[in-house]
C-alpha cells in the first residue's frame, strides 16, 4: 500500500458516503517472547492476559478492532489509550526509560516508526502469509494497516443544503465563518498544506485565511463540529468519523474531491513491552483479514491485504502523504506558511 498512484473503488466510496527478558524501569521483569508454534505464542498471550494498545485510530475504529479481537481471543483484554500529536512523545519516552506503557503503538507517520526501527518486535506471526509486499513501513516490523482519504469535504445539510463538489466551492464567499480547518502543524497537515499549494495554487489558502475558519486540534472534533452546526463545512476528515457520526443522525455529508490526499497510518509492537506474546497477537490480529475488516471495511480505508469486504482504493491520480521528507525543518517551514495564511 506505499503507493503514490493506485485503482479507483468509486462504488466502495459511495458506500460510505450515502523480543528479550530485559527489566522494565517501574513495571515487573519482562516476560520472554515465546518462540515456537504459533499456539504456544497464544497461550503465553492469554496467560499475560492483557494488551495495551495507544492508537491515533477515530473511535469507531478503535472500537471495531477491540471488539473483533477481545472476541476472538476472550482471554487477552485490550487496554485502549486513544491520543493525538502528543502520543509519540510520551511513546518516545517509554522506549527510552523501558517502561510501563504502549505495547502496540498505531500512528499516522509512517516515518516515525523508521526514525525508531530499532524499537520494534519482528512480525512472525501467521497472518504475515497475504499480506501485501507495499504495506509495510519497516519491512518486517512496522506494518501499514490502512491508507484514507484526509481531502474530505463534509457539510451540514441545514446550513449548507446544495453542498460542496469542487475545490473552489470551499472558499466561496458564502463560507466566511462557518469553514473549519486545521490546527497544529503536524506532519500530516504539513503534507495536506504543500498539497494544497501545488495543486491549487497558494491564492487558494490565502482565500481559506481570508474566510475567517474555526479551528480545532483534530479532524474528530471538527467533524462534530460541522455535525452540530458550530461550522458549516470542513475539508479535512476521515471516513469511519463520517459515518459514525451519519449512523448517529447528524445532518452531514461528505464527498472525496479530485484531487484527493491520503494518509497511512504506520502500527508496531513495542520490545520494551513486558507482554510480548500479547503484543505479537494483537499485530497478528490487526494483519489478519478479520482484523483488517474491522478497521478498513465499510468504505474506511484501504487494506494491507487483498479480499477484505469494503475495503477501497485510492484514485488513480490521489496524492499519498510521504511522511519520510517531513524533516524538522520542513515542518518548521509549513508552520511558517501556515501563520502567514492564517493569521
Amino acid at each position: 500500500m506505499k503507493h503514490t498512484s493506485v485503482r479507483r473503488t468509486a462504488a466502495a466510496l459511495a458506500v460510505l458516503l450515502g523480543a528479550s527478558g530485559l527489566t522494565a524501569c517501574g513495571g515487573g521483569p519482562q516476560a520472554a517472547a515465546v518462540k515456537g508454534p504459533w499456539k504456544d505464542v497464544v497461550a503465553a498471550a492469554e496467560e499475560e492476559g492483557a494488551v495495551s494498545f495507544y492508537s491515533v485510530m477515530p473511535g469507531a475504529q478503535n472500537k471495531r478492532l477491540v471488539d473483533a479481537f477481545e472476541k476472538e481471543y476472550p482471554k487477552i483484554t485490550v487496554n485502549l489509550t486513544r491520543g493525538a500529536g502528543e502520543l509519540p512523545a510520551r511513546v518516545e519516552s517509554e522506549i527510552k526509560s523501558k517502561s510501563e506503557g504502549a505495547d502496540v503503538f498505531l500512528y499516522s507517520d509512517p516515518a516515525w516508526f523508521s526514525n525508531q526501527k530499532g524499537a520494534f518486535l519482528e512480525v512472525d506471526g501467521p497472518s504475515l502469509k497475504g499480506w501485501n509486499d507495499e504495506a509495510w513501513a519497516v519491512k518486517s516490523k512496522v506494518i501499514v494497516p490502512s491508507a484514507y482519504p484526509y481531502s474530505m469535504f463534509v457539510w451540514n445539510k441545514k446550513i449548507f443544503p446544495k453542498g460542496f463538489k469542487k475545490w473552489e466551492d470551499t472558499v466561496d464567499p458564502s463560507v466566511k465563518g462557518k469553514l473549519g480547518l486545521r490546527t497544529d502543524v503536524t506532519t500530516s497537515l504539513a503534507g495536506y498544506l504543500d498539497f494544497q499549494e501545488k495543486e491549487l495554487g497558494e491564492e487558494h489558502l490565502v482565500k481559506s485565511g481570508k474566510l475567517s475558519p474555526k479551528f480545532y486540534p483534530s479532524v474528530v472534533t471538527m467533524t462534530q463540529a460541522v455535525a452540530s452546526g458550530e461550522i458549516g463545512v470542513t475539508n479535512a476528515s476521515t471516513p469511519s468519523t463520517v459515518k459514525e457520526l451519519q449512523t448517529q443522525g447528524a445532518p452531514i455529508e461528505a464527498t472525496v474531491p479530485d484531487p484527493s490526499y491520503w494518509i497511512e497510518w504506520g502500527a508496531a509492537a513495542l520490545n520494551k513491552t513486558q507482554r510480548p506474546n500479547s503484543a505479537r497477537v494483537f499485530l497478528d490480529f490487526m494483519m489478519s483479514e478479520k482484523g483488517q475488516a474491522a478497521i478498513n471495511g465499510d468504505g474506511f480505508g484501504a487494506a494491507g491485504r487483498d479480499g477484505v469486504e469494503g475495503a477501497i482504493e485510492p484514485a488513480e491520480d490521489a496524492a499519498m502523504l510521504d511522511s519520510s521528507s517531513y524533516t524538522p525543518e520542513r515542518i518548521e517551514e509549513s508552520n511558517r506558511k501556515f501563520k502567514k495564511w492564517f493569521h
